[in-house]
């Protein structure tokens, strides 16, 4: 036999072995596979990826919610307008203050907060429980929680306050208090999920390396910079990340504490597109701004990701 001749048998012979007949079994995972998968599926594309595909539409129209079969194509008017006037902006604005003011004060202290829990402590699990249990309360009993709190004239903050001589705060009536006062909130609120976070990835750091460099003579300090802290790069990524993602779409603590105010000190961007659809009545500027949103919330993702990508491995 020639070699081209054994060289095509050959090749004949691989393909033949590269292509087994699907067995009964292999169908029968896969049509398992399928069922179980397909209930998520179809929940995702009706509720997400249908609603995104309506969204954009109506970003070109200009409607009411009170009567939609007037629909009228404006092209990118709505778009336009955000530049033309100054609610966009200033909401837009008002938002990445907020976003900056939690992802700033959380990431730090979730991560202190994580190394505290870390360490041997008597009933863990019931310190734990406790961090944990603002993250599953509700958002409403949280925001009613804090405006009790934050009462201007007879909360318990001020009333704490008035004891040690410093007097009534406005805090959620002061267009210089209520957005810190939010994010003072949201930080009670989300601290100890980003603590968790963070707990769970040094729970998962190789301790031979920790163990090599207090060998090696580096203090406790010099093991949290050099070594702790770097291999928790992708964890702090997606904490970051996280947070951010929350801060830009929060709408319940200026909805429920502040409606906006005062002088929209707290408009973040979700309570204004809330205000533009259903209060206003002007739905397609209301589509324009969310697909604004989307993509702004896509780009800082991505641009954090990029910035924080981990260079270690293990």
């Amino acid at each position: 036999m020639s070699v081209p001749n054994i060289l095509t048998a050959a090749s004949a012979g691989t393909k033949a072995r590269a292509r087994k007949p699907v067995t009964r079994r292999q169908k029968r995972d896969w049509v398992f596979a399928a069922g179980f998968l397909a209930p998520f599926m179809i929940l995702l594309l009706v509720f997400q990826y249908v609603p995104l595909v309506v969204m954009a539409k109506n970003s070109v129209l200009d409607y009411s919610l009170l009567n939609p079969a007037v629909a009228k194509f404006v092209g990118l008017r709505n778009f336009t307008d955000m530049i033309e006037y100054e609610d966009a902006a200033v909401s837009f604005g008002v938002t990445f203050l907020f976003a900056l003011g939690v992802v700033v004060t959380v990431i730090p202290i979730a991560f202190l907060l994580a190394l505290f829990l870390n360490s041997k402590l008597p009933a863990r699990g019931l310190v734990r429980t406790m961090i944990m249990l603002p993250v599953v309360t509700s958002a409403v009993v949280v925001a009613t929680m804090w405006s009790f709190l934050l009462d201007p004239s007879n909360g318990l903050i001020n009333g704490v306050l008035n004891l040690i001589g410093v007097g009534n705060q406005p805090f959620l009536t002061s267009t210089g208090q209520a957005l810190p006062a939010l994010i003072v909130m949201t930080l009670w609120q989300q601290v100890g999920f980003g603590a968790i976070l963070f707990l769970a990835g040094l729970q998962g750091l190789p301790p031979e390396l920790t163990e090599a460099a207090r060998i090696d003579g580096a203090t406790k300090r010099q093991v949290l910079w050099n070594v702790t802290i770097p291999l928790l790069s992708r964890t702090t990524l997606f904490v970051v990340v996280i947070m951010t993602v929350f801060s830009l779409q929060a709408f319940a603590p200026a909805f429920l504490m502040t409606q906006g105010g005062p002088q929209e000190a707290t408009n973040l961007i979700v309570y204004h597109i809330y205000n533009t659809a259903f209060i206003m009545q002007q739905a397609g500027y209301a589509s324009a701004l969310s697909v604004v949103l989307l993509l702004v919330v896509l780009a800082i993702s991505t641009l954090q990701m990029a910035l924080l990508r981990s260079r270690w491995n293990y």
